[in-house]
């Protein structure tokens, strides 16, 4: 007499098996990582700053300002005009949803033309960049500068009109 190999024990087995493995949950997304949940919530712009040592020549004198010097409080950016273009951009309110939506109140035309007051967002490359999307899906990725519970910084490049662009700091507080 033969032996089968498809007996109703095995059957049964391989039917459980099949039945366990398909019954497991598993999570459709990825686990949200800690920086993450560090920057969901609702931030204040305190400064934005040079991100790098700057040095111009006007009129004959060099004027060096270091990396850290406030573009809109710093007293010779004020007499050069440049803080009277970013001084409208100094109340503005960042909120970074769990769900990956974002809402920027205030000014945001010349720090950040493309991503706009609103989208979706995301971190990229290990955490190390924060992505606004815009609704048009247009990217608009920052280096996260630093980042704590407390306060989030941004590194982005900006076109100064009449002057350049400039790397700069965004600065925000928690509120």
């Amino acid at each position: 007499m033969k032996r089968s190999l498809f007996n109703v024990p095995s059957m049964a087995a391989l039917v459980l098996f099949v039945l366990a493995f398909i019954s497991c949950k598993k999570n459709d997304l990825p686990a949200k990582s800690e920086k993450y949940k560090m920057v969901t919530g609702t931030w204040k712009q305190s400064d934005i700053v040079l991100g790098v040592p700057v040095s111009v020549k006007v009129g004959g004198t060099k004027y060096s300002f270091p990396s850290g010097t406030s573009v809109i409080t710093d007293p010779y950016l004020k007499a050069f005009g440049v803080a009277a273009l970013f001084a409208p951009t100094k109340g503005n309110i960042y909120n970074f949803t769990d769900s990956g939506s974002y809402r920027i109140d205030g000014v945001t035309n010349l720090i950040l033309p493309v991503a706009g007051s609103n989208g979706s967002w995301t971190l990229d490359v290990y955490d190390a960049v924060l992505k606004l999307t815009s609704p048009a899906k247009v990217d608009d990725p920052h280096w996260i500068a630093g980042i704590a519970s407390d306060s989030l910084a941004l590194s982005m490049i900006v076109n100064i009109p009449g002057l350049g662009t400039a790397p700069l700091t965004l600065i925000l507080k928690r509120s």
